[in-house]
């Protein structure tokens, strides 16, 4: 049978491990002192070397000849933890040994018990956190007094849910994901001698797909290997990896900012029908609208691995992509791609992410969609100042609209044009317009993160340019009655005191008002 490569090439020394150097720094310096705690924590995601690194200590402590801290891989001690048969090293899923009995009646009396061959007897349990309440009450026990031949080393993936008096006595060692560039470094000497090759954009889509988890990659780099061929190319990889990649979420990026619904539920459908692997692909989305974000922030180095052209596109988008409108991209696809798991349509919850943002005014400016060109500095916006006659001119556009602007919010969001009619256009300055509201209450609810939004894609949509808007309180506002010659009547009306705000109440919802001591009709 033939051995998996993240068996086969699995570290046997400190100096292999991949990506923890202050961890292996740490567990050498207590190797090279002969400080050695009775018990250790380690804390990681999977596939990040948790494991190999117990491993590799509980033969450090007891190699026979050791090499310097490193174990000679040779000695008795060595040979036998690597073949799996040494008595010395108790290796436990807690995940299949979730109960107290197992504890007291395996790793007790065996705790008690001398080492055969080294030192230490050490005990490895791997998923820690799934052990019983009364199990982790009898391990505290042994923690609390651990004989002074016994090391214990507890791993897990989850450490809030191990009791905090298991943690507080042993030393903890946070392991991190393997970066990407440790990865592929390591995926090569793999291929170097599996005397193989594999073209450098293929062993970084490696990377990506495995998430931090070096294991995950050795696992799909095995399956590439196993398609045959001594080398691995782009096409080739295509047949194993998910096939999407950076240049389209760049796309769908830009067709959500410019507000083309139909265009990127188009990309979704045309991804779909690819058999491109949808949840890899939102979790890509995801990775580059945080890239791209920080890179908004002046993070130069945030962006992930792009040719020449997609880094040109990105920092295009950066420059006329606002950090409001893709701080809102990035959290309304985190928040839609929680949903992936309880639905059976796996690009709805995207669709349902690209309709939301394309139907919001955001904060962007249009963006060019024919093409995934660079866009021309001279297309980018400036802010400038607004001279006073276009402030006018602005204004007076703003009022004669303003019936369309009322209808538009009116033909989906009744409650909010209601709110709307009592308002005061008053003037638009730098793509900002004030609002005058006779009332407090009505300028919240038009404030409200579910309302405001509203009014700003109508408004942008009829003026032709993005605005936002700003609200005040005068009690003196009154909403405009000769806004357009061609208004109809119900567009326009004064809105003056309580009574009036109730019959306009009335007229949009209907009913009638009650006398006193009658009940009120609907």
């Amino acid at each position: 049978m033939a051995t998996t490569l993240y068996r086969k090439y699995r570290p046997q020394r400190f100096e292999d491990i991949v990506g923890q150097p202050s961890i292996t720094t740490t567990l050498t310096a207590e190797l090279e002192s002969k400080k050695i705690a009775h018990a250790y924590f380690f804390v990681g995601p999977r596939g990040v070397g948790k494991t190999t690194t117990a491993r590799i200590f509980s033969k450090a402590v007891n190699c026979t000849s050791p090499k310097g801290v490193e174990p000679d891989n040779k000695c008795i001690s060595c040979t036998s933890i690597n073949e799996g048969r040494s008595l010395d090293l108790i290796e436990i899923d807690a995940a299949s040994h979730t109960q107290v009995d197992h504890v007291r009646e395996n790793i007790l009396p065996a705790a008690r018990t001398a080492p055969t061959i080294g030192k230490y007897k050490v005990f490895i349990i791997d998923e820690v956190h799934m052990l019983s309440v009364s199990a982790f009450n009898a391990l505290l026990k042994m923690l609390e007094e651990p004989p002074a031949h016994v090391i214990f080393i507890l791993a897990t993936t989850e450490p809030h849910r191990v009791p905090e008096t298991i943690i507080s006595r042993c030393q903890r060692f946070d392991f991190r994901r393997v970066a990407p560039q440790d990865m592929v470094a390591r995926l090569q000497h793999i291929l170097k001698d599996e005397k193989c090759s594999a073209e450098k954009d293929v062993l970084e889509r490696v990377a990506r797909a495995a998430d931090g988890s070096l294991r995950d990659a050795e696992g799909i780099l095995g399956q590439l290997i196993g398609l045959g061929e001594k080398s691995i190319t782009d096409k080739l990889a295509d047949l194993v990896l998910p096939r999407s990649d950076f240049h389209t979420v760049l796309e769908l990026v830009r067709l959500i900012a410019a507000h083309q619904t139909l265009e990127a539920l188009q990309l979704v459908q045309k991804l779909v029908d690819e058999g491109v692997r949808i949840s890899f692909f939102f979790r890509e989305c995801i990775e580059l609208l945080r890239a791209l974000l920080l890179l908004k922030m002046g993070m130069t180095s945030a962006l992930p691995p792009l040719s020449k052209d997609d880094l040109t596109i990105a920092q295009d988008l950066v420059g006329v992509i606002s950090a409001a409108t893709l701080t809102s991209m990035l959290e309304t696809f985190m928040m839609r791609e929680r949903d992936q798991r309880s639905t059976s349509i796996p690009q709805l919850p995207l669709e349902l992410a690209i309709v939301e943002l394309t139907s919001q005014s955001g904060g962007a400016p249009s963006v060019p969609v024919n093409s995934l060109h660079p866009v021309a500095p001279s297309s980018r916006p400036t802010p400038t100042t607004t001279p006073k006659n276009d402030v006018a001119r602005s204004t007076i556009n703003i009022i004669a609209q303003w019936p369309e602007v009322l209808a538009g919010v009116a033909a989906s969001h009744p409650s909010v044009a209601f709110l709307l009619k009592t308002a005061t256009p008053c003037d638009i300055v730098d793509g900002v317009l004030k609002l005058s509201f006779p009332y407090a209450f009505h300028s919240e609810r038009i404030l409200d993160a579910r309302n405001k939004p509203v009014v700003e894609g109508v408004l942008s949509t009829v003026i032709g340019s993005h605005i936002r808007i700003e609200t005040s309180v005068s009690h003196d506002s009154v909403a405009p009655v000769s806004v357009a010659a061609n208004a109809p009547v119900d567009a326009q009306p004064v809105i003056q005191n309580a009574d009036d705000v109730w019959q306009q109440a009335l007229k949009s919802f209907g009913g009638t008002l009650a006398s006193e001591g009658e009940q009120p009709s609907a």
